[in-house]
């Protein structure tokens, strides 16, 4: 292996180590210091992907390693390799997981310091930061897997991790729930990810990433391949074997309709909600996307691009109405995930890459401010009882505020002042690029980029060249695509500032809550790293290095193409000012407190409380899925009851009342009584001939004289 390829291994190696060290020694090293050995195994692998990634910046293209493969085992005739995916995707993913989760586990020393004294009261802070070592194992080993078969043991690690993290407040029934909620919700996409697999193996006999995809062009080049002339349903095996692979992206990243999940795992600490549910793991799925996506068909892509559409809508709309500061959050993550998702399924393979790694900092940067807001409002997540809060904790007041501006998109389109570098942050760049490349997917028969602009074809933007990519969405999906987020693109900075605004702004609602406010150090210096991290990621050098890594055979149109520049452009008119408008509602609704919002709500009764369920989906699915297995278990129960044992007991009684008749009828009259009857007989004969057995001589002779004499009688009787 290269120097490169050995650092990345050994920075995964460092959080295993502490997690051994913590879970043989934990409740020795007691706190704050095992809080201290898990993140110094995190700081480490921080430090070695800091130097990979200035190293790999250094290399030229051609100087850059090729990646050692070895064999691991052998399924069938498909051998299985392992090794490291080295590439700048994997580079700065690396970087960003180590970065962002060194400023959460310091952190978390200082939050859990205050909150692991809570179960059964023995401290398990220890246990913790067992549970953090082992995730960011099992993350930063997703991340360098170059097979699908070693990605997923690693992305099922990553699960067991958060059904931990979620549930570590397992004496509370909300978090056991949660818990529980999240590991069977994320069974179902992994089942359709394992059967995904299932036909890679069969069909493409190859688990590694760039194996798998060179046997699917082969495949679709050969013309005679299953997977494109078996149908089911309509569709190829080709794009049922992408479909049921991006099923575990649906369950991991939470998009619709398996996102429930994450709004119910905020019950766990905030760290974890930061860490895991914001920025890495529910990432993760859009990572397999991006992984995957050469193997993805046009109706694939359609259907992943549908799928992050209504994510993104139907999570910033209950996001609005949400009182709960991390709930909010939590449906701002769903919300960013359905626009990486839709990135993936349009094309904007690099815009959603970018907005991923974007979104990791200022998406942890404000759920870490959470996370100080309740411990220094002691345990208050409620934003009504609230408010005024930024004279109390101005550090973190001002840091939130910098990922809210990151996540609104805020910035100063370049057409605005030409001949100025643009002004922005966050999302201003990543995830206006996916807008962008959304526009010229909607309208690129009207301002088609040309072949010397774009790549090989008038279109390249719009359907990679990956062999099965022909084909494009129909014209009305396409645009539907396009304006349903360039519509969400204006709630997003209104609940985000709705969500500042009731926390840090106006008037204290409950003094007590304000009396007591206060910031604690040791959690505040991640947030200002964090904040500046979220400015230094929103230009240009982690897009740059995600663009380096695109897909053989995938065209991406420049960000400078004359396509891309006109969607820019085009945009800067439909969407530059969004966050304007979001941040003048959001502030107009509640510079008064919350009497305007509720008479809104009073004004919008139906609206306000579909909203406030959010859609209904939990009692849906408590009614059709929690009730229709019920409903199962119950009929299962009475067929069980009623049928199986029914009969079972009906067989029983049957084979009783027989033996009874055998055996107080049959035998003890039948055949008892003959045998009896005749010993009866046998013993009246014997005495009756016994009778004359008394052992008298004279009565021998008597009876020989009698039978002589009746002998004679006899004899001469008839004469």
């Amino acid at each position: 292996m290269s120097g490169l390829e050995t650092m990345l291994v050994l920075g995964v190696a460092a959080p295993l180590l502490s997690f051994v060290v913590l879970a043989l020694f934990g409740s020795r090293i007691g706190k704050p210091w095992a809080g201290w050995v898990a993140t110094a195994g995190i700081a480490t692998s921080c430090l070695l992907a800091t130097i990979v990634l200035i190293k790999w910046q250094g290399l030229a293209a051609a100087d850059r390693p090729v990646p050692a493969v070895f064999h691991w085992a052998t399924l069938g005739s498909v051998p299985i390799t392992f090794g490291v995916n080295l590439d700048s995707l994997t580079v700065i993913m690396f970087f960003m997981v180590s970065f962002v989760s060194t400023c959460i586990f310091v952190f978390s020393i200082g939050y859990m310091a205050g909150h692991s004294d809570e179960i059964d009261g023995q401290s398990k802070f220890h246990r913790f930061f067992t549970y953090l070592s082992l995730f960011g194992f099992s993350m930063l080993g997703l991340v360098i897997s170059n097979n699908l078969l070693l990605l997923f043991v690693f992305w099922e690690l990553v699960g067991v991790c958060s059904y931990l993290l979620i549930g570590f407040y397992f004496h509370k029934k909300s978090a056991s729930d949660a818990a529980i909620k999240a590991f069977v919700v994320n069974r179902v996409g992994d089942m359709g990810f394992i059967i995904g697999l299932g036909m890679v193996f069969l069909y493409l006999g190859d688990f590694s990433l760039s194996g798998a995809a060179a046997a699917f062009a082969r495949a679709h080049d050969d013309g005679s391949s299953p997977l494109f002339t078996h149908t089911l349903l309509g569709y190829s095996l080709a794009t049922w074997m992408g479909m049921l692979l991006f099923c575990g992206a649906i369950g991991k990243s939470a998009q619709f309709p398996l996102h429930v999940w994450l709004p119910d795992a905020m019950e766990g600490p905030t760290p974890v909600s930061a860490l895991i549910h914001a920025a890495t793991m529910v990432a993760a799925g859009v990572y397999l996307v991006a992984r995957i996506f050469v193997l993805l068909t046009p109706d694939v892509q359609t259907f992943i691009a549908v799928i992050g559409c209504i994510t993104l809508t139907i999570a910033a709309l209950v996001a609005i109405v949400q009182t709960d500061i991390k709930k909010v959050l939590a449906y701002s993550t769903i919300s960013q995930l359905g626009y990486m998702i839709l990135g993936m399924g349009v094309g904007a393979w690099v815009g959603a890459l970018f907005h991923l790694l974007t979104h990791a900092f200022f998406k942890a940067l404000m759920f870490l401010g959470s996370g100080q807001v309740i411990e220094g409002c002691h345990h208050e997540q409620d934003m009504r009882r609230m408010g005024g809060l930024r004279t109390k904790m101005p550090v973190t007041c001002w840091t939130f505020l910098v990922g809210v501006l990151a996540i609104a998109g805020a910035g100063i389109p370049a057409v605005w002042m030409p001949g100025h570098t643009p002004f922005g942050l966050g999302g201003y760049f990543s995830k206006d690029e996916i807008l962008a490349v959304a526009y010229e997917r909607a309208y690129g028969g009207e301002h088609a980029a040309t072949a010397e602009h774009a790549g090989a074809s008038a279109e390249p933007m719009l359907d990679h060249t990956t062999p099965g990519t022909a084909g494009r969405a129909a014209p009305p999906l396409r645009r539907w695509l396009f304006w349903i987020p360039i519509i969400i693109a204006y709630v997003t900075p209104f609940y985000m500032m709705r969500c500042w605004w009731m926390t840090f702004m106006g008037k204290p609602r409950d003094p007590h809550v304000h009396e007591h406010a206060h910031e604690i150090p040791l959690m505040y210096v991640p947030l200002v790293v964090l904040a500046i991290g979220t400015v230094f990621s929103s230009y240009f050098l982690f897009r740059h290095l995600v663009a380096e890594a695109v897909p053989a055979g995938f065209m991406v149109p420049s960000i400078d193409g004359e396509a891309l520049h006109h969607a820019h452009k085009a945009l800067a008119g439909i969407v530059g000012g969004a966050f304007v408008v979001g941040f003048v509602i959001a502030i107009l609704v509640y510079r008064k407190g919350l009497e305007t919002a509720a008479i809104i709500a009073q004004k919008l009764p139906t609206i306000h409380r579909l909203l406030e369920h959010k859609f209904y989906f939990d009692e849906l699915y408590g009614l059709v899925l929690v009730g229709g297995t019920h409903a199962v278990k119950a009929v299962s129960y009475a067929f069980d009851k009623w049928i199986i044992d029914g009969l079972v007991n009906l067989s029983a009684l049957i084979t009783e009342r027989v033996s009874w008749i055998a055996g107080n009828v049959l035998d003890a009259i039948g055949v008892d009584g003959a045998v009896n009857g005749l010993g009866r007989v046998t013993m009246a004969f014997g005495g009756l001939a016994r009778t004359p057995q008394v052992g008298r001589i004279r009565n021998y002779v008597l009876f020989a004289v009698g039978t002589a004499t009746l002998v004679l009688l006899v004899m001469v009787w008839p004469w």
